[in-house]
């Protein structure tokens, strides 16, 4: 049987939704839309060294994070408005090795924007260092080997180097 006897059937019965199903059917491997599920996503891998800011010595034992800052809404029902407010998400967490480095590999929603965060939580132990922190710029151009329905953006890779300062007690 062919598909426009099928829907002459099932228009007469009422059932659009088969009908429907068999022009898409007709238009398999022909250009016809195809039906995706998921969610976007992309690879981020920053590439951190930690140096002492004087110097350019690595620094070991410093926790560097990878946080977004994302704004999101939601319904308040008090006043019957939306609501606006920004969220820091924690993506990935590593400790720098005797060489000052770490690597922090992320799989997330594509974002624009990313913070790398460095802190000397390590206490005496390799000499007592304040925070530092850059926020990193991701583009389109960025992104290496995309997939190709567009649900992957691909990889972005970011070499970082984060000077951090002495304490001054």
């Amino acid at each position: 049987m062919n598909c426009k006897f099928i829907r002459w059937i099932l228009g007469v019965l009422g059932f659009t939704t088969v009908a429907t199903s068999c022009e898409m059917i007709d238009e398999i491997g022909g250009g016809g839309q195809v039906y995706m599920y998921g969610c976007p996503s992309a690879d981020y891998v920053f590439d951190v060294d930690v140096v002492d800011s004087e110097n350019d010595t690595p620094i070991e034992g410093i926790r560097v994070s990878a946080i977004e800052k994302v704004e999101r809404q939601y319904w308040d029902s008090e006043t019957g408005m939306a609501t606006y407010d920004t969220v820091t998400d924690t993506l990935a967490v590593g400790t720098t090795d005797a060489s000052g480095k770490v690597v922090l590999n992320i799989n997330s929603f594509p974002s624009d924007k990313h913070t790398i965060v460095a802190d000397d939580v390590d206490g005496d132990a390799n000499g007592k260092f304040d925070s530092a922190s850059v926020v990193l710029t991701t583009n389109s151009d960025d992104y290496k080997e995309p997939g190709e329905y567009g649900w992957y953006s691909g990889t972005a890779t970011h070499d970082v180097t984060l000077k951090l300062n002495k304490k001054t007690e």
